[in-house]
């Protein structure tokens, strides 16, 4: 019985060659695309499966209002001794910075570019266990100024010496080296290469001076328990209550209650989020690794939409199969007539798509191992792939395919009387063709949805690409300081000395600086009341010339100038999104209070983009260097305008000032300031490619189901059309014969597609502060191509059709 199914299944697969190898190769690539989309997934989910116990490991959330976005993954130094001395939940804590550091260090006299730097206290590895291959296993850090160093590094610093003991300096500070660690064998949220105790000494003061200001870096709980996370939340808003709110309510003379609510106090609190939950954010400013999060949109975008590829190749393959089975009615209905079982059928047809499915299983292995190398650098993921491993997903695949392509079909044959079978009237029976118009009508749908959705898609990201940003950054560099240890409280001075050669130099156009840097992640905020109105508001401290270098506008009042005396004492510019936040209408001459101080708004700058467009317009303070001691050096960077002409010339004559004033010991470093900020727009590029490559397998793979299926319906239809030709049809009238249900699908399934497509889209854009409105564009472009395709793959086959040789047909009528 095998033998002649075997035979069977191979005089028909030849028989129809083209849609087989249509039917494997759609199958593979729609398992491919799920192959690939899950391996993706499964590395994401993967992150921090090495550390034993990540589950009570937290990171606190500080929320400072209802505000959406209004949260820092960041808390001053002195909560954790503060939480310790009152909690029976916490086993133990570490403050670490939430990123990583880069620059140059010295080792043994000589200067090493370094990546991947972490700043933390003694007690990191209690949080995180690496494993500690050299050194004191039990106290890794046993003192002040130390660094341990990963198994995998170590070669790169000290070529073959024994590191353990040697000194490396960094930032003008001396580090020993004591000890080594194993770096993890699967992905982790914190994989650093040096870790740095130099955490400890800012600690220490922050808890000494009462420092509770300082939202540095992130503190990390372990737990006793995951079940005691409420219970800590509920203990540090205590402390916060006590420590912060009290002592300065009770100096002001009022209750803790009364002081919250004036100042827009009431709604700050906690939130613990675990270590194992924080590769798979989907708000970056919640997580506090240095890794950060994952893109999650891409993810579920690649998931889904790979998940849709498959449906339709399954879709096409049941269709296919469908119409083959229905035009094989003689073998079947002689088969009935010598008492072949209803079951008996459905096996054959389970063995034919059994062989089908496995055939198209095996490319897609080959397709998967074949596209990784690509895919790797494409997703920036080491997308590991052991077949073994998804044997058993893969027999689920196909038993389910087998089933559903086996199943199907043979009932609708089966359901026929013999008679009509053996006559062939199966073919035109609505009772066998409305399951395939079905299938044909939702690959429509899909493939339309997808269309949508990579023109709007297409759209928002060349919205963001040509935004206007609201300053102008061409040829302008921000080239580092890197200063010595012992001049960097003189930052200042030194900035005005290097300006003052800076634009002596011929093809500079400008030089200004600011405490931030445009285009980068550095910010500072300060926190500040306005009649019942809480604000949290960037700061920025910038040289009188500043705006002009970027071209940033006012919206209404004056800049900062140096010919007005009190711009260095008392008067700041806001940005319009501070203004709206503070309700004002008429905000120049307006006063408020402000780091202690009551500063006078002289000027309204225009909203621009600091950091991203992923992000809305933060608030901003915008005042003089020389207005309040020590935010001059917390500049980090001169920003500089050059010629494009002699750029190379100009930047070497730069260089030549900064060895010139021998502010550094590292090397001369600079960047475009408009590339860095392009850096900003890597993850939407990538979704739209990912979107775009995947939107195009589901436009190839319905399309070529609707050519599959034109094709076999109508070459099943040949002799109609010859009968048709030998009354008179002409050419034009079976053209509209043969193709008119094709073109009511095709328009079917756009019009069910529109509101789908409209909805998730939108809720796509929800994710950007700016985004496009949807047009009515996107679904017209979306008609024209998906009818003008539709028409040219059937009116191909159908007038293919219509140039039969008539006698060929019907000689035997």
């Amino acid at each position: 019985m095998l033998k002649n199914w075997l035979k069977i299944y191979w005089y028909n697969a030849k028989r129809n060659k083209f849609y087989f190898l249509l039917n494997v190769l759609g199958l593979a690539i729609g398992l491919s695309a799920v192959i690939i989309s899950y391996l993706y997934y499964a590395e994401e989910k993967s992150y921090d499966k090495w550390h034993p116990y990540s589950d009570r490991v937290f990171s606190i959330e500080t929320k400072f209002s209802v505000a959406d976005n209004d949260s820092w993954a960041t808390l001053s130094y002195p909560y954790g001794a503060a939480l310790m001395d009152i909690s029976d939940e916490v086993e133990d804590y570490a403050y670490s910075d939430g990123y990583y550091q880069g620059g140059m260090l010295s080792v043994n006299g000589k200067y090493k570019s370094f990546e991947r730097a972490c700043y933390s206290q003694s007690n990191f590895f209690k949080i995180f266990p690496f494993e500690i291959l050299n050194g004191n296993k039990q106290k890794p850090f046993d003192g002040p100024d130390q660094v341990l160093i990963k198994d995998t590094y170590v070669e790169y610093l000290f070529n073959d010496k024994d590191p353990i003991g040697q000194t490396i300096e960094l930032w003008g500070k001396v580090f020993t080296v004591k000890g080594i660690y194993k770096g993890a064998e699967t992905l982790s949220s914190m994989d650093p290469n040096m870790v740095f105790n130099n955490l400890d000494e800012r600690v220490k003061e922050a808890i000494a001076s009462n420092g509770w200001g300082n939202y540095s870096s992130a503190l990390w709980l372990k737990l006793k328990t995951p079940e005691s996370k409420g219970i800590v939340e509920k203990q540090l808003l205590d402390i916060y209550n006590e420590k912060v709110i009290a002592p300065v309510a009770k100096s002001r003379g009022i209750s803790a209650a009364e002081f919250k609510k004036e100042n827009g106090y009431e709604d700050l609190t906690f939130y613990l989020h675990s270590l194992s939950t924080q590769r798979l954010m989907k708000e970056a400013y919640k997580n506090a690794t240095p890794e950060g999060i994952a893109n999650v949109n891409r993810i579920y975008i690649a998931l889904g939409l790979s998940v849709m590829i498959m449906l339709l190749s399954v879709f096409n393959y049941i269709n296919i199969t469908t119409v083959q089975v229905m035009n094989r009615g003689k073998e079947v209905g002689m088969r009935k007539t010598l008492g072949a079982s209803r079951g008996g059928m459905m096996m054959q047809n389970y063995f034919e798509s059994g062989l089908t499915v496995l055939i198209s299983i095996i490319i897609s292995f080959v397709i998967v191992e074949y596209s990784l190398p690509s895919l790797r650098v494409f997703f920036k993921a080491k997308l590991l792939f052991n077949i073994l491993e998804y044997i058993p997903q893969v027999l689920l695949f196909l038993v389910m395919v087998v089933f559903l392509v086996g199943t199907i079909p043979a009932l609708y044959i089966s359901s026929f009387r013999t008679i009509e079978v053996l006559k062939g009237t199966v073919k035109r029976s609505k009772k066998g063709i409305w399951f395939k118009n079905t299938l044909l009508t939702v690959q429509f749908v899909v493939a339309c949805f997808f269309i949508i959705g990579s023109l709007i898609v297409n759209q928002q990201v060349n919205y963001m690409l040509n935004k206007d940003l609201g300053y102008k950054a061409d040829q302008i560099v921000g080239v580092s300081y890197n200063l010595k240890k012992d001049l960097r409280k003189n930052t200042l001075p030194i900035y005005q000395r290097l300006k003052e050669d800076i634009l002596k130099i011929n093809g500079v156009e400008g030089a200004s600086a600011w405490s931030l840097a445009m285009g980068g992640k550095s910010y500072a905020s300060v926190g500040y009341s306005y009649q019942g109105n809480q604000i949290q508001a960037g700061v920025a401290a910038m040289d009188y010339d500043f705006f002009d270098l970027f071209d940033i506008k006012l919206k209404e009042g004056r800049a900062l100038s140096r010919e007005f005396a009190s711009d260095s004492i008392n008067n700041v510019l806001l940005n319009e999104k501070a203004i709206s936040m503070m309700g004002l209408k008429d905000p120049i001459g307006k006063s408020f209070d402000w780091n202690e101080n009551k500063v006078t708004i002289v000027g309204v700058v225009k909203d621009f983009n600091l950091f991203g467009l992923n992000e809305d317009y933060r608030p901003m303070i915008f005042l003089s260097l020389d207005l309040e001691e020590g935010w001059g050096s917390n500049m980090s960077e001169m920003s500089i305008k050059i010629n494009a002409e002699n750029a190379k010339e100009t930047m070497d004559a730069i260089e030549q000032v900064w060895k010139k004033h021998d502010i550094s010991d590292l090397p001369f470093t600079y960047e475009f300031v408009d590339k860095r900020f392009a850096k900003s727009f890597d993850k939407t590029i990538q979704e739209r490619n990912v979107f775009m490559v995947l939107n195009g397998l589901v436009v190839f793979i319905a399309l070529f189901g609707l050519f599959s299926l034109a094709s076999f319906s109508i070459n099943s239809r040949l002799k109609e059309v010859a009968i048709r030709k030998v009354l008179g049809a002409s050419a034009e009238s079976l053209i509209k014969q043969l193709t008119a249900q094709y073109i009511i699908y095709c328009l079917l399934g756009f019009g069910l597609a529109v509101f789908p497509s409209y909805y998730f889209l939108n809720k796509w854009l929800s994710d950007y502060a700016f985004r496009i409105e949807i047009g009515v564009l996107p679904f017209i472009i979306c008609f024209l191509i998906i009818v003008v395709l539709t028409l040219l793959i059937v009116f191909s086959r159908a007038y293919k059709a219509t140039k039969i040789n008539v006698l060929k047909y019907i000689k035997y009528e």
